[in-house]
């Protein structure tokens, strides 16, 4: 009979897919979020943009990190 469980491994990368893909779905929402508000200040806006961004940067290279 044949074992049916699955190898920690690739349950834990599966896990850590489903987390990134969650973390790049709130960022690209509060980046839309964020290029639809009305500041008064331009460059506030740029900088919270930028951030997000950089943040997303950092997601994309974590995940190719997992391939």
């Amino acid at each position: 009979m044949e074992s049916t469980k699955f190898p920690k491994r690739i349950i834990k990368k599966q896990v850590k897919k489903r987390v990134i893909k969650k973390q790049l779905k709130k960022v690209d929402k509060a980046i839309v979020e964020i290029a639809e508000m009305k500041f008064e200040n331009y460059e506030e806006k740029e900088e919270k943009l930028d951030a997000l961004v950089f943040l997303k940067n950092q997601i994309l290279t974590e995940a190719e990190e997992l391939l």
